[in-house]
């Protein structure tokens, strides 16, 4: 565990670059999924692209990379699926990783042998931003890394909604808001990691919706672990912030499955707008695009 140590101990020092003057943006693309692709660099010299996912916990990097730093190995940890499997990963400090003007050195890293099999470099996660707010703008396809003047606008232009933290021993970082999910409301994980909102089966009943109802598709899959799923996907009349309802999607396709969450809010729910993640005050901005 000397490298966990290690890893917390740089990150407790690094200064934050909300105290620099100037706001950075850096452009990202979308997949298929729409899911937030961005440049990052490993090592200081290696070029890569990865998801920036906030559902994801922590970084995730593909074994081949691990490999070609020279990674050293810093224990495991056990983490589950929203479909509730049990994933277990190893933990390696790399000597850095950076997206941005963001550097992490001696960073904690997990390892997926699944990312190579897809051909994908790694996965950022809202851990990296623990002490520095950031903006995922949806329209213009910018990371922002604000400033406390540009927070300080974000605020006063959009609305907010508290944020909750599922935070691990300060390996992994996930988060939550409340959301109206059609008559009844959720705590719901932000997870820019899926494509559409997925909602735990036990709120069917409640919303009056038929498993076997003619606008109720069922499908059934396995999923990335490869253990077998099964979805009801429908629309609902709305999916809106539980303290800013005019923050919505109406209507919103949506699935129902067995999850451990109320609800998972995907990259759908974000795409005409710029939402700021305030980790260290624990708020969610919402604004229009490019304001």
């Amino acid at each position: 565990m000397k490298h966990l140590t290690s890893f917390l101990l740089v990150l407790l020092a690094t200064t934050p670059l909300f105290a620099k003057p100037q706001a950075v943006s850096v452009p990202f693309i979308t997949n298929s999924d729409g899911m937030v692709i961005v440049p990052a660099t490993l090592a200081g010299t290696i070029p890569i692209h990865v998801i920036l996912d906030t559902g994801a916990g922590l970084d995730v990097i593909a074994p081949s990379l691990i490999e070609k730093v020279h990674g050293k190995p810093a224990g495991q940890f056990t983490g589950f699926r929203m479909s509730g499997e049990r994933l277990n990963l190893s933990l390696f400090v790399v000597p850095e990783l950076s997206v941005g003007p963001l550097i992490k050195k001696d960073a904690l890293v997990g390892t997926w042998d699944l990312l190579d099999q897809l051909h994908i470099d790694g996965i950022i996660s809202a851990s990296d931003f623990r002490q520095q707010p950031f903006t995922l703008d949806f329209v213009n396809k910018q990371l922002v890394f604000e400033t406390k003047k540009t927070l300080s606008k974000r605020r006063s232009l959009g609305v907010s909604s508290p944020l909750q933290l599922d935070d691990q021993r300060g390996i992994t970082l996930d988060l939550f808001s409340r959301f109206r999910l059609g008559t009844q409301t959720g705590q719901c994980e932000i997870d820019t990691g899926s494509p559409k909102a997925t909602i735990s089966l036990r709120y069917m009943t409640s919303l009056g919706i038929d498993k076997d109802g003619k606008d109720v598709k069922k499908q059934e899959r396995r999923n990335a672990a490869g253990a077998g799923e099964v979805r009801y996907w429908t629309a609902l009349a709305e999916l809106s912030l539980s303290s800013a309802p005019q923050v919505n999607l109406s209507p919103a396709r949506v699935s129902f499955s067995d999850i451990i969450y109320d609800c998972v809010v995907g990259v759908d729910f974000w795409s005409a707008r710029a939402v700021t993640f305030d980790i260290p005050d624990r708020q969610l901005i919402v604004s229009a695009a490019g304001r």
